[in-house]
Formats: structure tokens, C-alpha cells, sequence
């Protein structure tokens, strides 16, 4: 009996999707724009395959050493192609755009 209803279910929804309209979806246009210095056609490049640039805009000022750690956080834990000898290049221009003093010691 079981096997019977979940078979009926089945069949109704694939009869209700097969017959309705397709759906159309339109997203938002990009307005957003990566800040204009040395290293922005890379990180457009690298960071945007993920982020919009309005989300690396939004970002919190961080030292070049957490914006180097970020980056190598994406490539490892997230596995983003970022080769390795960009991660300093990605890091100076985050740094230079989006960061902060490192701390006195």
C-alpha cells in the first residue's frame, strides 16, 4: 500500500512540474565595483569567481596578515584556483585597499 501512494505521489508531482510554466528568474545587475589600484584585475579575477564585489567591499578592515590568512583559507579549506604565487600579490591589494595598520609590537 505504501509503495502504491508514494508511486501516486510521485506520478502527480511529475505531472503538476511537467505542466506548469517554466520559471523565470532574473537577478540584479552588478553594481558593485572592486576598488580601483594595483591588483584589482586579480582579485576580480580570483576573489570574484566566489564574492560579489559588493561583498568584498563590505568586508571588515584587516592587517595584510589576515588578509594573506584569508586567502590562503580560500584556496585550502574552500579549494579556490588561486595559485600560489598570487596569494601575496592578492594580499597587498586587499591589504593596500581593504586593510589595516599591523599592530605595534
Amino acid at each position: 500500500m505504501k509503495t502504491i501512494l508514494i508511486s501516486l505521489a510521485f506520478s502527480f508531482v511529475g505531472g503538476w512540474l511537467a505542466q506548469s510554466a517554466p520559471v523565470s528568474i532574473t537577478l540584479p545587475v552588478e553594481v558593485a565595483a572592486l576598488r580601483n589600484a594595483p591588483g584589482a584585475e586579480l582579485a576580480a579575477m580570483h576573489c570574484m569567481t566566489c564574492h560579489s564585489a559588493e561583498y568584498i567591499n563590505s568586508q571588515p578592515s584587516l592587517t595584510r596578515t589576515a588578509w594573506k590568512a584569508s586567502v590562503e583559507k580560500m584556496r585550502g579549506k574552500f579549494a579556490a584556483p588561486i595559485p600560489e604565487d598570487q596569494v601575496e600579490k592578492l594580499a597587498d591589494y586587499l591589504a593596500a585597499i581593504y586593510g589595516m595598520p599591523e599592530p605595534v609590537k
